[in-house]
């Protein structure tokens, strides 16, 4: 007999609802959920393929303790009881020493952020430690800091209503096929235009009116030039800056000096498409979107750039209105992070081991300032680190002396479905539910104002776990009370969790089994559009701030200044002379989830190999044609890969895919080549998106 499970997805971070049919205990086949709020029945390959990746033979299905020197790859099977007695003594030890401090959590994506991520920060804060960590400097909070310093929160898209739309940096086509990507196609449908800015010809570019091909890194500077042609033709939305806009005078002298000629020359743009992209944005005003992706960041100036594409926005009247970009309203669940407690460790004079001010208040620790003090020691040792889902030993830059920097730890703890190269390197290793084996919920956060803001659905329990596998919450449950902190962690299991997060909203478990589409949390356009008409922008000055004081005060520049690359043909010119191509290595292979599902049969037949886009120019220059095996080598190192030759990379530009490298599956990691050392100054953010390389066939060394 066929039993049928409503769930939700959870190979990459949207919530599409996934139907699940298992015989026998076994899950033999998905599909989408017809009519439900977010993927509107629809399920990309991804999805797809978890019949593969529940059932991959990959997985890691027991605890295992390491029994050799780190790396050996030596192991003993162990059972729960055994590792959690041996992760609670010493991490007990470890507090008594050197103070609970000294642990880190770090956290990955594989396993999903909301609750998850909740329940760690829950679980370090009532510890005592305030170093909560994660590879977020790659995605996401850099952009943040740049949008929260500049009016106060991160506006999302309202396609639905836009009459053009702009994608900087995203391409939603290969990422967010069945949400963003569908939404976006039936706004052009509708007759929405599009302006897709890329440094490679992406699938939404194909889609585009206009397609601007920035070189890689000079976002701001073309930010910069669209906005002081907009301000000199006098197109800006003067009322909105009047009222709103707090630093205008000092930031209209400011960027006078990006002309359209000069920034031509930066951007490798001609004068001509950024007019006419600023033209086309500004006279498409108020209405018109601008959704700027991860494409922007792993770039050494990325929080700079993000303000000069938010203060884009803000001078056009774009923010919070029909078919522009919509602050979302909070969704009411309970927080269960105990910020409270994080609030009494800091009283008490710990400090977190951050060095960016603006980033620790936002999301922790970023993983360059954790790899810092392994290294160094200060401002205090780490001694004890627990990773879950996270694939710090690939996706951190200089990934071979990310390695090394990790031995130097006492004690290692990785909880995740495979053993990735990370838990090779650790004392403990556990093996984890994939999200098709717990009961957890799925939220996300849209802009379809007087339809719904918020999405919540139930990613129900489908299977039971393979072998000994662990849900993260249980793992964080159960560990919680090895080491004395069960009074904060009451709920006997997920479900019980849940019920006490969902409570605020008057909604349980039971009633989102009943509601497998998942449940729209509505609002009215009063109560979402133009909100700060009410009680201003969340800001120092309750206006947008095209000066930031903010940035002044910690030492950063208080205007967005465009910085070259740290590593580039200008800012390096010596070094340019050996490695005279740009290389960016953030592309990502729609098929593929950062890291994860290498080894699923039905995605590795679409990209088999990692790969380099080069184009047939630079191609022909160097003897090298489509297909060929190619190193790709930078002043950190070498990685070889296939060319795959293509017009979508400009002659100078070429990039590497992005996440092989995990020992389970194949390749080498592309961040043997990015650098760890230069950085985003408010953000630790790293280049892997703007560094300098050669490319050649490995007879022509």
């Amino acid at each position: 007999m066929t039993k049928v499970v409503n769930t939700v997805c959870r190979m990459c971070g949207r919530v599409c609802g996934m139907r699940a049919y298992v015989e026998n205990g076994k899950l033999v086949r998905v599909e989408g959920i017809p009519n439900h709020v977010a993927s509107k029945g629809g399920l990309c390959p991804r999805g797809l393929s978890a019949v593969e990746y529940e059932y991959d033979p990959k997985r890691l299905k027991s605890p295992l303790k390491r029994e050799g020197k780190r790396g050996q790859g030596k192991w003993r099977k162990i059972t729960w009881d055994e590792a959690l007695d041996i992760i609670a003594n010493k991490l007990l030890e470890i507090k008594e020493e050197y103070g609970a401090e000294s642990l880190v959590w770090h956290r990955g994506a594989a396993p999903g952020w909301g609750s998850n991520w909740s329940y760690v920060q829950r679980f370090m804060y009532a510890f005592g430690s305030p170093n909560v960590a994660s590879h977020d400097h790659l995605c996401y909070t850099p952009r943040t800091i740049g949008h929260k310093y500049t009016y106060g929160g991160q506006p999302l898209p309202d396609y639905e209503n836009a009459s053009l739309i702009v994608l900087w940096g995203f391409n939603p086509m290969e990422t967010s096929v069945t949400n963003q990507g569908r939404r976006i196609i039936e706004a052009v449908k509708r007759g929405a235009r599009l302006i897709v800015i890329d440094p490679r010809f992406s699938r939404a570019a194909a889609k585009a009116d206009l397609f601007i091909q920035p070189r890689p890194g000079t976002d701001g500077a073309l930010a910069l030039g669209m906005i002081n042609y907009i301000i000199k033709e006098g197109l800006y939305d003067k009322q909105f800056v009047e009222k709103w806009v707090y630093g205008f005078d000092e930031f209209r002298a400011f960027v006078e000096k990006y002309s359209l000629k000069r920034v031509s020359e930066i951007t490798w743009v001609s004068v001509d498409k950024i007019r006419e992209a600023a033209y086309l944005y500004a006279t498409n005003s108020p209405g018109a979107v601008l959704e700027d992706g991860n494409g922007i960041e792993q770039h050494t100036n990325v929080v700079q750039t993000t303000r000069a594409i938010a203060i884009l926005r803000a001078i056009t009247g774009n923010l919070d209105v029909p078919g522009g970009n919509v602050f979302p309203l909070p969704l009411k669940l309970r927080d269960l992070t105990l910020r409270e407690k994080l609030g009494e460790i800091l009283r008490k004079g710990v400090k977190p081991i951050s060095t960016h001010p603006l980033y620790f208040p936002l999301w922790g620790i970023s993983t360059p300032e954790l790899l810092d003090t392994i290294d160094t020691g200060s401002p205090y040792p780490v001694k004890a680190l627990i990773v879950q889902g996270s694939a710090i030993a690939t996706i951190a830059s200089n990934c071979l002396k990310v390695r090394e920097t990790l031995k130097k730890l006492d004690f290692i703890v990785v909880h995740d479905l495979y053993m990735t190269a990370t838990a090779e390197l650790a004392d403990i290793v556990l093996p984890a539910a994939s999200f098709l084996e717990y009961p957890h919920i799925r939220t996300e956060t849209v802009a379809i104002p007087s339809v719904d803001t918020h999405i919540i659905a139930l990613a129900d329990k489908v299977v039971e776990p393979l072998g000994e596998c662990w849900s993260d919450p249980k793992f964080i449950f159960e560990l919680a009370k090895r080491v004395g902190l069960e009074d904060y962690f009451p709920w006997k299991d997920e479900e019980e969790a849940i019920n006490d997060e969902l409570e605020p909203l008057g909604l349980t478990v039971e009633e989102l089994r009943k509601h497998p589409e998942g449940i729209a949390i509505k609002f009215s356009p009063h109560e979402v559009y133009r909100k700060y008409e009410k009680k201003g922008f969340d800001t120092s000055t309750g206006k947008v701030e095209f000066y930031s004081e903010t940035f002044k005060k910690h030492g950063y520049d208080p205007l967005p200044e465009f910085k070259e690359p740290a590593e580039s043909p200008y800012s390096t010119p010596e070094l340019y002379k050996e490695y005279p191509l740009i290389c960016g290595t953030g592309l990502k292979p729609g098929r593929f989830t950062h890291t994860q599902f290498r080894t699923l049969p039905s995605l590795n037949r679409i990209h088999p190999h990692p790969f380099v886009e080069i184009h047939p120019d630079t191609a022909e220059e160097l003897g090298i044609k489509d297909g060929d095996w190619v190193f790709v080598e930078s002043p950190r190192g070498r990685i070889k890969v296939k060319a795959k030759v293509t017009f979508i990379v400009h002659p100078k530009v070429v990039m590497v895919a992005h996440g092989w490298g995990q020992p389970y599956a194949h390749g080498q990691p592309e961040n043997i080549l990015t650098d760890d050392k230069a950085r985003c100054p408010i953000s630790a953010a790293t280049g892997n998106r703007s560094f300098l390389c050669k490319v050649y066939k490995e007879e022509n060394k």
